[in-house]
């Protein structure tokens, strides 16, 4: 009888240790389907990782999240594993707003949905005690999207004027006009590496994972995660400020080039380590959790079937995507701007002109016309058929790509008309030339400045069979410096022809037969 029973006990716990295997197998099987559906999405991301510094903590991200799942192996031996239909359910709510996502080519959302759907896949087929002890982790998963870049002319804003803030505190006379500013010994201008992005998204990463280690209550993670989040901004306009005012004392001749950079990674790695230090005196003491007997699990067959429903949801919504995003291409837009254009000269520019970038876009029109007594540049972008790394909101769609102009502020340009947004304007300046750049997204018939509000006007006519046309235009003007002509130049323009260019690009909408050839503009 001992024997026997002693059979039983061994036999059951081979039974458990294999199918608790199984469970684990179906899990990564799962990951597995999930991440070869979103293929397209996973490749942005590590391309993401390689080319921009910001996001280059990609990998370790990975790393991270092993470790904290490792470090969790004994408590998870007292976890039963049974599927869950919450898990499921959370599931499918992920796949939805991947869905969504590609519908409008909004891959930020995409690669959010992505880690849900991975984070879901556990809490499914494990169950939610075992995803409970997992949370913790599978949450850093989150620093691995490349977000975050949309608050970038927010920042600079704010290092701007909180480094003329300093200044006028220490004395120092400033004119400042937005980003760029005068200071006696000359003048400097806040640009994308002055942002403090960088040290942004570092401190909230090692932050997180600092407070999640070192505290067990959330009120004190939360509480550390926000104040890593003030830090870099603070370190960032300290940086600014002191880099400015050394140069200012030094006559130029500290705080430029490889010292500008240096200093400003010595602030923030200082005032890390003393954060860091300070937080860990009101550390948590690490509850004692004994490991139970190894739990029960459900069958492998049970296990599988929970990985096929997962490999299903992700494979069925990233199909519906395709299937509903442009079920049968259309026929490539050929622009017919001839009632815009009518009566305007094409020239040559006589003054430098911004020129502005668009990616993948389906049709381009580019020119520059006499206008009042000098010259307007327009540049429509129209896509059609938009799918990731050919859209309407690219981050690679650049009003000024070359650098070559410095930008100076931004504004608005009065609508031209009821029904129409007023423009966005950006100004630009540089050695011989001045530059105003009025921007307008149609989408399908509808008028928007917001990248956001484009987007959903793009999903409103896709969920409504009218396609996903969308197109950008880019009205721009020149002018030598201290003659403000060209402002008064690119507002009328506005006012005169963007509502036949909106008709113009209805028409092209709607697929007008036999549209006119469209005059090669630019050249005289």
């Amino acid at each position: 009888m001992i024997l026997n029973s002693d059979s039983k006990v061994l036999n059951l716990t081979e039974d458990t240790v294999t199918s608790r295997r199984l469970a684990w197998a179906a899990v990564g099987a799962a990951w597995g389907a999930i991440l070869f559906a979103y293929r397209d999405q996973v490749a942005l991301i590590v391309e993401a990782w390689e080319t921009l510094p910001s996001h280059a903590h990609g990998y370790v991200v990975m790393l991270v999240v092993a470790y904290l799942a490792w470090g969790k192996r004994e408590l998870l031996r007292g976890a039963p594993f049974a599927p869950s239909k919450a898990g499921f359910a959370a599931a499918l709510v992920a796949g939805l707003a991947g869905f969504a996502g590609e519908l409008v080519s909004a891959g930020v959302v995409v690669q959010f949905a992505l880690v849900f759907m991975l984070q879901a896949a556990v809490w499914a087929i494990l169950g939610w005690r075992a995803f409970r002890i997992l949370a913790g982790p599978l949450c850093f998963l989150l620093f691995a999207i490349p977000f975050g870049h949309d608050i970038l002319p927010t920042l600079m804003d704010w290092t701007a004027n909180a480094t003329v803030v300093g200044l006028r505190a220490s004395g120092v006379p400033v004119l400042q006009q937005d980003r760029y500013f005068v200071i006696p010994s000359g003048s400097w201008s806040v640009v994308e590496a002055c942002s403090g992005i960088r040290y942004l998204l570092t401190s909230f990463f090692v932050g997180s994972i600092f407070a999640y280690i070192t505290y067990s209550r959330w009120q004190k993670r939360v509480l550390f995660i926000v104040w890593m989040i003030i830090l870099p901004l603070l370190a960032n306009w300290l940086r600014a400020y002191v880099i400015v005012m050394a140069a200012h004392l030094s006559n130029n001749q500290w705080g430029l080039g490889l010292s500008h950079l240096a200093f400003g990674w010595v602030i923030f790695a200082v005032s890390v380590i003393g954060s860091f230090y300070v937080g860990s005196t009101w550390r948590d003491e690490e509850p004692l959790r004994k490991a139970g007997p190894l739990a029960r699990a459900s069958s492998g067959k049970v296990s599988l079937g929970a990985a096929i429903v997962m490999i299903a949801i992700a494979a069925g919504w990233t199909q519906a995507a395709q299937g509903v995003m442009n079920p049968s291409p259309r026929p490539a837009p050929v622009l017919d701007l001839t009632k815009t254009l009518e009566s305007l000269e094409a020239v040559r520019a006589t003054l430098p002109m911004v020129e502005s970038q668009f990616v993948g876009a389906s049709a381009v029109h580019r020119g520059t016309y006499r206008f009042e007594e000098g010259e307007i540049g327009l540049t429509v972008a129209y896509y059609r058929d938009q799918h990731q790394g050919a859209e309407l909101i690219n981050v690679n769609n650049v009003i000024e790509p070359s650098h070559v102009w410095g930008w100076r502020s931004s504004g608005r340009i009065p609508s031209p008309a009821e029904g129409i947004p007023d423009l966005r304007a950006e100004y630009y300046a540089k050695a011989d030339a001045v530059a105003a750049v009025g921007t307008l997204y149609w989408v399908g018939g509808l008028t928007t400045t917001s990248d956001v509000i484009s987007k959903v006007f793009q999903a409103l006519n896709l969920v409504t069979g009218r396609g996903d046309d969308g197109a950008s235009i880019v009205i721009t003007a020149s002018g030598v410096p201290g003659d403000e002509t060209y402002r008064r130049r690119i507002e009328d323009f506005i006012r005169e022809r963007l509502p036949t260019l909106l008709a113009d690009l209805d028409a092209v909408h709607a697929g007008r037969e036999n549209p006119p050839p469209l005059m090669q503009a630019g050249r005289p």
